[in-house]
């Protein structure tokens, strides 16, 4: 009971000391406080005990007129920050208190922030001028139509031919030659650094459609076609010039000044016509539009192959006959639309198919991979892995195919639209990256982009959290309506642009390399091993080197002559001296 009476003494302590200060001393001024102010009889006890200050006053305002309040402070907000950009505006225009670079940063044209920041992965890397130098720009006087690079000789010399003297006049020939056609049938050749070597008619009798060269060192070809379903081949022979001894004595003998003979063309180009193929007549009758020409190898041999707009590959010999042709596609579309070769591999595709070409059989083998519908934009074969396909769609979509024994097909990665525009991306492989050209569309300029094909991990951009992009670099021009890629050893590749209207070729220079990062957990001394080794030897050689020259040396500072070499040299002796011995010598 004791207990029960403390514990409620303690909550009436509590609940006065909640109170504040309303307790009353004891005594005559105890009575007048616990008095208190007079009061209402009519208000109860408890409500004159816990009556305090009134709670504010709250505004009640439906939620339309909430919302248009919040409204007009934004709409003051942003009148404010209009008013002080035009005075910043002004500001930069007459470069008033404010200097010549924050005006001109002010002033400088960019891209919409808003499309940088939405582009994520298509943003790329790294600028295109740190890869990419312009050459040379060459104006035509006639339009052209199509450009290609020829290859001349091989990229990756062996140390055996390098050294050989046939190879020495290879030193001062480039590696390649621009080979640019025109509408008419004019084909021109040029060099890499832009100078015209030789300009001759392909014999066509009707306007040419397409232009296609050998891939590979081996052998110089120029294969033609026109409207007609006419192929004609041409071989190219590149020479370093020579002066005659008719020419050298004229120049030895002559009295007006004398000009360096290196100063001009050091290259003396030939062509020779080989053959003329024609594309068989349909099935109507009527030879079909050539659509798509290709040289390509079968058992060390060059083959014209061509694709027609009804479907079909026509397969011609080296000596011109027409080994046979093959029906490419199975759907109804705008016929083969294009011819990759690539080593000993001959790719087509022909709207939403695609496949490879058997020459020694003559047939062809669809491919069917995974996840893959649509359209077939471009299809390449990897430089480092010829069982690896990439191919584009038409949205510009990258598919990354492994195809094995030409039958198999299996989807490694792919890769978004490098670009916002949709459009189909034409490809070309160098080691690690896929350089692809963008054509220009209604509201997109061209670009010429790079692909990171090294890792399946792209890199990522400062301060980005995110897997990154696969874009290294983007540069955007005008229209293009033709484009070619050389790789080159030891050397930046060369990509040549021609223009939309056929009036213009720039030649750029490519240098990109693989980053190879060193293997986890290798040592950092690793690569001082074998100089530190090589420096013991010569150490060590040279201390037993020293120590011999010490022994084999007499007079002062030699060792001691012993008991035990006297008895040697004794032996040695005794033979020499016969009965007598050394002592009495």
């Amino acid at each position: 009971m004791k207990m029960k009476l403390g514990a409620l003494a303690s909550l009436l302590c509590r609940a006065v000391w909640a109170q504040g200060d309303e307790t009353c001393p004891a005594g005559a001024a105890g009575a007048a406080c616990r008095a208190g102010p007079a009061s209402d009889a009519s208000t109860p006890a408890r409500a004159r005990w816990s009556a305090g200050p009134a709670p504010p006053q709250v505004p009640n305002v439906d939620l339309i007129t909430q919302e248009i309040e919040q409204l007009n402070d934004l709409i003051k907000l942003g009148e404010d920050k209009m008013t002080l950009l035009k005075e910043v505006q002004d500001a930069a225009k007459d470069v008033r208190g404010l200097s010549e670079a924050q005006a001109r940063a002010l002033k400088e044209k960019l891209p919409l922030l808003s499309t940088v920041a939405s582009q994520g992965e298509r943003t790329p890397i790294a600028a295109h001028e740190d890869f990419v130098t312009t050459k040379m720009i060459m104006e035509m006087e006639s339009p052209v139509l199509s450009i290609r690079f020829l290859l001349l000789r091989n990229q990756r010399p062996s140390t055996s031919s390098s050294s050989s003297p046939s190879s020495s006049p290879q030193l001062g020939m480039p590696g390649c030659l621009l080979v640019a056609a025109q509408k008419d049938g004019t084909v021109k050749l040029f060099s890499p650094d832009g100078e015209l070597l030789l300009s001759f008619p392909a014999g066509h009798s009707q306007a040419l459609t397409q232009l296609s060269v050998s891939p590979t060192h081996e052998e110089h070809l120029v294969a033609t076609g026109d409207e007609g379903g006419s192929i004609r081949v041409h071989r190219v022979s590149v020479l370093k010039r020579r002066m005659t001894k008719e020419e050298r004595m004229a120049r030895n003998n002559a009295s007006d000044e004398k000009v360096s003979q290196y100063l001009g063309t050091q290259l003396n180009v030939t062509v020779q016509f080989q053959r003329q193929v024609q594309v068989p007549a349909g099935s109507h009758g009527e030879v079909p539009s050539l659509t798509s020409l290709a040289l390509a190898t079968h058992r060390g041999s060059r083959q014209v192959v061509a694709g027609d707009s009804e479907g079909r590959i026509s397969i011609f010999a080296k000596n011109g006959s027409l080994r046979g042709f093959v029906d490419a596609t199975a759907m109804e579309g705008p016929g083969v639309e294009g011819l990759h070769a690539q080593h000993s591999q001959l790719l087509f595709r022909a709207g939403m198919e695609w496949g490879y070409v058997n020459l020694e059989k003559l047939d062809v083998n669809h491919m069917d991979c995974p996840k893959f519908e649509g359209r077939v934009a471009a299809v390449t074969v990897d430089s480092q892995q010829v069982s690896k396909v990439l191919l584009s769609d038409e949205n510009g979509s990258v598919w990354v195919f492994n195809v094995k024994n030409k039958k198999d097909c299996e989807l490694e990665r792919k890769i978004l639209p490098a670009t916002a525009a949709k459009a189909p991306l034409e490809m070309a492989s160098i080691k690690g990256f896929t350089i692809g050209m963008q054509k220009a569309t209604d509201n997109v300029s061209s670009s010429l982009l790079a692909l990171n094909m090294s890792q399946k991990t792209a890199r990522r951009r400062p301060g980005e959290q995110g897997p990154g992009g696969h874009v290294v670099w983007r540069r955007q021009g005008s229209s293009v309506q033709d484009w070619s890629l050389q790789k080159r050893h030891q050397q930046g590749d060369l990509i040549a642009l021609l223009s939309e209207d056929g009036r213009e070729i720039e030649i750029l220079e490519l240098l990109m390399q693989v980053y190879t990062p060193p293997p986890s957990g290798s040592d950092p001394f690793a690569n001082m091993q074998l100089p530190i080794m090589g420096v013991a030897v010569v150490l060590l050689l040279g201390y037993q080197l020293m120590k011999q020259k010490g022994k084999g040396s007499s007079g002062g500072g030699g060792s001691k002559f012993n008991k035990a070499d006297f008895a040697n040299f004794a032996s040695k002796r005794k033979g020499g001296l016969g009965s007598k011995g050394l002592a009495e010598r």
